[in-house]
């Protein structure tokens, strides 16, 4: 695995807010690698960092940038799925570049992994905890590293490639199939602030989806930003359902303690 020495930012979701607090954290990356920003702090597209082209062309020019080793995205929000088909993986793929996001990105992480292969990680990005877990994000993304406490629902192996993120993000996706991977998968899941009988209709429209529910042979599940005692029966009657290995872990989540998870490892634990 390659070393990271240049940092390629990019903004392909929600339009940048506290730019005074984001720039602080990118001033402590340039102490230690050279940043560059593929974006315009300045441009904003309603609630999105920019036009959907603009921000496609902008990915792609972070990626077929020679001196690039990671492409890190700085915020979530919305927009990713109204660039991803703008995309040009077969620019994509020819490089061999790392990519961490998390949230929105979840979309550009599954379709990435889909359409080039490359190595990409579902992690805190500079808005979120990027920089204050920085030694431990490097060493993760440098030496492809998993390592997360699991609590069980339902015992047992879990076998494949981890795939997953941000729950109404990879709901959005359903529309088009072609996001579904070939691979047996390890599902992993989080959100943030959504209402408990949302989660349960997202969850039960991956249990429909016939396709991916075919693939899913473990599910961890992070953190949804409810009680204990609100959650739990819904996944321990979702665990019943897909009647595979299930796990919990609080370290999948957007809060700070949040662990960086290769996308696309295979797993056999």
């Amino acid at each position: 695995m390659k070393k990271i020495n240049t940092i390629a930012l990019v903004a392909p979701s929600g339009k940048l807010k506290n730019l005074d607090e984001i720039n602080k954290k990118i001033s402590i990356l340039e102490k230690r690698f050279k940043i560059k920003k593929y974006y315009d702090e300045n441009a904003s597209y309603f609630y999105l960092s920019d036009s959907d082209e603009n921000r496609a062309r902008y990915f792609e020019r972070a990626f077929l940038d020679d001196e690039v080793d990671l492409v890190l995205s700085v915020r979530g929000g919305y927009g990713a799925i109204r660039m991803v088909d703008k995309i040009n993986y077969d620019l994509i793929k020819k490089t061999s570049k790392y990519y961490l996001a998390s949230s929105d990105g979840t979309i550009l992480l599954a379709s990435l992994f889909k359409n080039t292969k490359i190595k990409t990680f579902h992690g805190l990005m500079v808005s979120n905890g990027f920089v204050e877990n920085l030694d431990k994000n490097i060493e993760i993304i440098e030496n492809d590293i998993f390592n997360i406490d699991l609590k069980p629902i339902k015992k047992g192996k879990l076998k494949g490639i981890l795939w997953g993120g941000n729950l109404s993000s990879l709901v959005s996706l359903f529309s088009d199939e072609q996001f579904i991977p070939n691979d047996d998968i390890v599902l992993f899941l989080e959100d943030l602030a959504e209402p408990l009988y949302k989660i349960d209709k997202m969850l039960y429209e991956i249990y429909r989806n016939k396709k991916l529910k075919a693939k899913i042979k473990g599910i961890i599940f992070g953190d949804f930003y409810l009680a204990s005692d609100e959650i739990m029966p819904i996944l321990e009657q979702y665990s019943d359902l897909f009647n595979v290995p299930c796990y919990i872990s609080d370290n999948i989540t957007h809060k700070i303690n949040n662990i960086t998870i290769p996308f696309g490892k295979y797993i056999d634990l």
